[in-house]
This record gives structure tokens, sequence and C-alpha cells, in this order.
């Protein structure tokens, strides 16, 4: 019972007009909080629950009003008619959210929370600013008000006598000794687990204390350490220091209204400690340590105190502060001006206010504010699965051209941990707003059987069952982006009909589905005389007549699926946008430095083909044999690959299943090697049908001159030491290889798949009937007649593309 809800807590308890209202507390440890129990056990007003027991959630599911410091569990769906009060627990010092690179993920309940609050309590306008608005990126998305009327917590330091007086009762009860010296209070914040032990901690805690006795009067002054919530029960059972450690029940700003000097670290505690105009001095040795872990908003020479890096200077400045007077003219104009930012309106009736604002509704004359918008269209993009396939790299590169000056573009994938996702996560555009749905479904074990019945099979009548289902469904919108509104929703996958059913039961002005792929064809597509996607798609095609646009991703590939889906929807919702390409990113990755030669080669024209034959040899060979490393160095051993005539090396990437058709490629290189056996194929990606095309390999002799070198994070630098890329697909939506060829300058031949019209710019690249023949003719003919490289105007090309997405986006 701590810190901004405690506080209210309490300012409620002793006003007249609220002696009817109930009070539900939520502790961890009966055992360990039996003081607070008993203290409030003849209040028949009071009651305790523990965290997640059934009482727990039958008090969040049922109580008018929330109050929470941090954030309500996975589970928590704010229902009708609550009011959601988020008071959070302090003032930003650490950089926190969105603000610490590749940490999305540790801010996804917080951002869950924030956008159900109704209200979210600030200290000022810096603080909404610096850490609602940009650390968690709220601007836009967040619906409800913000309360910048100063922290409750802080009114009982404003009463010097009373506070000392609790803080002395409440020591006095721990079994602490208590006496009248002047306190100085040692309050460091939580670091991390690889900050923390509570035996290093503690020995470095104590010899800490010891240096700072030698060096004050401690008949006048008394050493108190206020160790952080998080570590406080480890501290806690260190002997030596027990008779210097402050009790973790005791909140912190009694410990603060009592204390006559503060010494801290990292701690935003010190913002609430300005409202005494007493000395702050801030220990941090460690702190260009602490910055490569976790940045911070406010610089030394910024704080309003003195700034230690040693315990050697720390006594040395207590010995100079002593008096409470040795102020010098600079340092007292940092400790205003940090005050006048960040606390302006602490004056010891922050509680009284925020209350009549949250429980009275009272907001005339107080400083609430709603509205937080700059006026961008809102959009919400399920940008897949986030596994390494086509579908991922074309919404990153969509990501990395959408125009964020006109558009606030929130990305939403699911959660996983696994490395793949973790990496697609980490290139996500960070002026996107990143959020994640974990957790699942509230509601009860019938309705969620229908509900998976329905996702796997679809419905006859899909508006009855949506509308039997309507408030699980919205409960769930709810429980991921609590008030949040949107102005456009973008099922960017498409291939399944969870996410799209999800959008329908968020508020938006419209909402689309994109269609990578001949939908239709892939519906009844055989693995093993399996059909995969069927049940899927086709309960994905039943809920497109509910959706404005479905967007294919090129014009060819738009009239297939207009063609062979009409009966799901009528026609004029069907559209089309191209794929974006990002050829920065991609000449990047294919570039390469070569040590002995003292070169980088991020251009494939400019080296000799002997030498581009023995680099795609060894980056084979890398790929192949997992105990070679892959590096950006290439030294002597390159050597080894350096052939008298340099292979002519066809290149393909893909998904190893039926569409892409690898066996006839397989099959026309066979036909090439035999007439020109200076060839060799590469092909990249993984896939249900490797085996198979490895025992074909098998079969025609292929084994030293076809590589399947599975999935790579970066086939762009095979690609780029390739001769020819090759595709052999049956059908494809716009495969992005045969841009990101194009990028790096490569010749191209595709197989004429249907919407192949569409997938390439004009007059670029060989396409072929889809026939082994055809195919060998084509690879035979460039292999003794190599084209000169590639111009495509990469720029030009993503203009268009990203006209044709805001037309979508804009209508």
């Amino acid at each position: 019972m701590l810190c901004q809800p405690e506080a209210i807590f309490r300012h409620l308890l002793e006003r007249s007009d609220f002696q009817d209202y109930k009070h539900v507390w939520v502790l961890n440890d009966f055992d360990r909080y039996s003081e607070i129990i008993v203290e409030f056990a003849d209040n028949p007003n009071v009651k305790f629950v523990k965290y997640l027991t059934n009482s727990y959630y039958r008090a969040l599911s049922t109580s008018k009003y929330l109050i929470n410091n941090v954030s309500f569990p996975t589970q928590f769906a704010k229902r009708p008619g609550q009011i959601y009060l988020n008071t959070w627990h302090g003032i930003p010092l650490k950089k926190m959210g969105y603000d610490i690179p590749g940490r999305a993920a540790d801010a996804k309940n917080i951002v869950r929370n924030f956008l159900a609050s109704d209200y979210l309590l600030s200290s000022s306008p810096a603080m909404t600013e610096e850490m609602y608005m940009q650390a968690f990126k709220l601007c836009n998305i967040f619906q409800g008000k913000i309360i910048e009327e100063g922290n409750p917590r802080v009114d009982r330091q404003f009463d010097a006598v009373a506070a000392t007086k609790e803080f002395t009762e409440r020591l006095r009860k721990s079994g602490s000794a208590v006496d009248d010296r002047k306190i100085i209070l040692y309050a460091p914040t939580w670091k991390g687990e690889s900050y923390f032990s509570p035996h290093n901690d503690g020995a470095s805690l104590k010899a800490l204390v010891t240096k700072i006795e030698k060096q004050i009067d401690t008949s006048k002054y008394r050493v108190m350490i206020k160790a952080h919530q998080v570590v406080s029960e480890a501290i806690g059972k260190i002997v030596s220091l027990k008779e210097y450690l402050i009790p973790n029940s005791m909140p912190t700003n009694v410990a603060l209204g009592a204390a006559d000097i503060l010494i801290t670290d990292y701690s935003s505690i010190f913002f609430d400690y300005l409202s005494r105009d007493r000395p702050v001095i801030f220990y941090i040795p460690d702190l260009e340590d602490y910055k490569r872990y976790r940045d911070l908003y406010v610089g030394p020479d910024e704080l309003p105190g003195p700034v230690a890096r040693s315990s050697k200077e720390l006594v040395d400045i207590l010995a100079s502060l002593q008096d409470l007077n040795d102020v010098t003219p600079e340092r007292r104009s940092k400790y205003l001006a940090m005050k006048e930012k960040y606390v302006p309106y602490e004056d010891g009736e922050a509680s009284n206010r925020i209350v009549d604002i949250v429980l009275r509704s009272h907001h005339d004359g107080m400083k609430v504010k709603p509205g937080h918008t700059d006026g961008r269209q809102r959009i919400l993009i399920y940008a897949g699965g986030m596994i390494p396939n086509g579908i991922t790299t074309s919404a990153l590169n969509l990501l990395d051209n959408i125009d964020y000056a006109k558009y606030d573009v929130t990305v939403l994938c699911p959660f996983s941990s696994t490395a793949e996702q973790q990496h697609s996560y980490a290139q996500i555009n960070p002026k996107a707003r990143l959020m994640f749905r974990f957790g699942t479904f509230n509601g009860g074990y019938v309705s969620n059987s229908l509900r998976l019945n329905v996702l796997k099979n679809g419905s006859n009548n899909w508006a009855a069952a949506l509308q039997n289902q309507k408030a699980l469904w919205e409960s769930e919108w709810k429980r991921c982006f609590g008030d949040a509104t949107f102005d456009h929703m973008i099922d960017f996958s498409g291939y399944t009909p969870f996410w799209g059913t999800l959008f329908l039961h968020g508020p938006a002005k419209s909402r689309s589905i994109w269609l990578h792929n001949d939908l239709a064809a892939d519906a009844h597509r055989s693995i093993e005389g399996n059909k995969p996607l069927k049940d899927g798609l086709y309960a994905t095609f039943s809920i497109y007549k509910k959706f404005d646009n479905l967007v294919s991703v090129s014009q060819g590939l738009k009239e297939i699926n207009e063609s062979s889906l009409q009966k799901w929807a009528p026609n004029a919702r069907f559209c089309s946008a191209s794929n974006t390409v990002n050829a920065s990113k991609i000449r990047k990755m294919a570039s390469l430095k070569i040590k002995s030669a003292k070169m980088k080669i991020d251009d494939r024209g400019n080296i000799d083909p002997i030498l581009r034959s023995a680099i795609m040899g060894k980056l084979v060979a890398e790929l192949i044999d997992p105990d070679l490393k892959i590096s950006d160095d290439f030294t002597e051993d390159l050597k080894s690959h350096i052939t008298r005539e340099p292979f002519f090396t066809f290149f393909s990437a893909g998904r190893l299943s039926p569409e892409k058709n690898h066996s006839r490629l397989i099959k026309a290189f066979s036909m090439v090697h035999q007439v020109n056996p200076n060839t060799r194929l590469v092909i990249a990606g993984d896939g249900p049908l490797r085996q198979l095309l490895e025992s074909e390999i098998i079969e025609l002799g292929l084994t030293e001159s076809v590589k399947l070198v599975g999935h790579t994070k970066n086939p762009y630098r095979l690609m780029n030491f390739a001769d020819v890329f090759v595709l052999s697909s049956d059908y494809e939506g716009q495969p992005m290889v045969l841009l990101e060829a194009l990028v790096l300058g490569i010749p191209v031949i595709t197989t004429s798949f249907g919407s192949v019209s569409g997938a390439l710019p004009s007059d670029v690249g060989k396409i072929v009937p889809p026939q082994v023949g055809n195919l060998a003719a084509a690879m035979l003919d460039e292999s003794l007649r190599p084209s000169s490289n590639v111009y495509f105007n990469v720029r030009k090309y993503n203009q268009r593309a990203v006209k044709e997405f805001e037309q979508i986006i804009d209508n």
C-alpha cells in the first residue's frame, strides 16, 4: 500500500462525502504486509484481496473505480461503466517505453493499460509531453484525459511536523531505533537484474554508510536507507544493514518528508523531494555503465544538486552541505528550474483536486487535458506473424516508405520471444508505434469453443455467428486496445480470419485486407495430399464483404482475385497497391568488405567475374557448413574458391513449397548444366518440400552444382554475387525477390505466372512460358550471352506504389 493510490485512499477516508465508499486493496503477500491489514481490520469499508486470486478478478471486474500505479495484468479488459485512473509511479528520469531502443516489448502491457485509462496522472506539461506523448507514443490514439494537478503522494511532505511524527511512529512500530537526529536519506533506484545481487549490494551499501558516518557528526545526523521495493525484501535480510533500513511498508514520501538531505542516483524520487527545498546529492559512480543499459532524459550537468562520481566525492559534498545552507547561486538556479519544469503544482492539495476530478467529475478550473492529437490520420496495421517471408518483407518496406508526416502508424504483431520474430520486430521503422497482442480471450468455454470453430471452418451465416459472439470479440478488442480508435485498419497479412474479425469489432472509419497472392489457388494448394490453407482462407473469404477494400499487390493479381473470389464480395471492393521496396537497406546488406583485397564491394558490376564467382562459392560454403562463420572480412581462404574459369551462378530465393515449383527450376538447370557445365544453381529458403528437392538433386547427379542453403537472414549478399535471378513459380502475387534483384542490377528470368505483368516493371526481365524446356532455354541463353546490368528506377517505382497506397487510405 504505497505511492499515489495509498495517498488517494487515505484522503478519501478523511473526507466526509466519501464515507460510504468501499475500498478493495490488492496485496501480493498477506503475511509480509500484515500490519496494513491489522490497521484497517475494524473498518468495514476496507478489504484486502491477494493478487491474481478469484477474489482479485471479481473485484477487478466489478469495481466502479480502478486505480493503479503501474498496470493491470494481461487478462484485464475494462468493462462498460468502469472508470480507470492510472496514477503512474514516478516522473521519468530514466528513459522509458519506446525511447529505449529495441525494448518495445517491455512496454507492451503498460501501453495497453494507458489506452484503457480514462485518466492519466501527470505532474506537469513536461511530463505529459516527454513521457506520455513521446516515450509511450500516446499522441493521437489515447482517448482519455491527462490530469496535471500534482502528485497525491507528495501532499504529506508539506506538513513537516506531521511527516516527521508519522515517520517516527512507523519506525517505532517496525522495531527500529528512534531518536531526534536529522536524517540523511539514501534512496537508490532499482537498476535491473544485471546490476543486483543481495550479497554484493548489501556489502557495498554497508561500506558506503561506514564511509559517510566517518565524515559526519553522527550525534546530529543519522544515515538511513530506503531500498527500492523490488529489492527491499532481499536487502532486509542482511543483518549488518538492519539498523539503517527504512521498512518497505513505509511510504517513500513519509521518509522524504522527514529527511533533511537526500542522496540518490537515477531514481526519480528526487523530483518529489524538490518540494521540500532541501539539498539533493546525486551519487552516480557507474553512470557510463548504467547509460549503456538504460539512458537518461536528464544529463548530470542538468541535475539540481551536486554530483558525486566516487564515495570520496560524496563524503566531501556531504561535509559541505550539513548546515543545509551552502548552496551556490548556480545550483539554486538549476534547482528552481527543475522544480518549475517538473513539479510546478505541488502544494499539498493534489489529492483533493484529483479526487474531485475523477470521482466528482469537477473539471472546471482544473488542469485536465483532453484531445491529444496532431491531426495525422491514424492507421492500424496488422503486419502478420513477422516470420521471415515475403509478407514480412513487404510490411517492413511499406513501413519504411510510408509518409509519417501524414499518417500516425500503429503496427500490431502477435508477441513471440523467438529469435526470428524478435529480429523482425527490431527492423520495424521506429517512427511507427509497435504494439503486441499477448494473452487471450476472456469469456467461457462454450463461447470460446464456438469462436474457434467459426474461425477454423467459417460459417454459413457469418453475420449471425458474429452477432452471437459480438460481446466476446468487443471485449477482446478492449483488452488489446482499450479505448483507442483508428481512422483506418489494415490486415496486411490476409491469410487467417482472426485479425480481420478482431478489426471488425474495433472503431474505425474504414478497413482493408491485403491479398498477397492468387488466394483461390492458395486455398486449393496441396502438400502431400493435404490442403493446409483451405479452411483458414475460406473463413477469411467469408468476411471479405465486411471490408471496404480488398487490396491485391499488383494490378494483374487484382484481376485474378476479382475473378476467382467474386462470389465473396462486390467487384468494386477489389483494388490494388504495389509493394514498395527498400533499396538502401538491400544495397547495404548486399555489400561486402574484403580485407585481403582492401576493398568494399557494393556494386557487382565493378568486380572481376572470377572474383565474384569465388566470393559466391565461399558464401555458399559458409551457409552449408555450420562450422564456418559468415563474416564481412574475407581473407586468404578466398583463394580456395578461385577457379580458372568463373562459374555462372543462377540464384533463386523463396519458400520451398509447391507454388514456387523449384522442381521445375532444378530440372531446367540440369538441362543447362549438360550443355554448359561451368554453371551452378543456388537456392535460398526452406519449407515442406526440402527433402523431396534434395532427393531430386541426388537423382539428377547435381549434388556438386545445385546447393540448397536454407533460410538466411541476408539473402541479398548471395543475390548480389549471382549472375542471374530465376523464379519458377506457378502463381505469385508480387514477389519481392524480383524487385530486390532489380535493385541490385541483376538480370531476372521468371515464368509467366498469372500476375506477372504487374509483378515486374515494363521492359525489365525475361518472361518465359512455365515449361521446363522454355525455362532451360532462357537460362542457357543467359549463361552463354549474359545480359548487362539492369537499371531499375526505384525512386519512381516507390513513388507510384506509395501513391496507390494513399489512394486507398484517403478514400
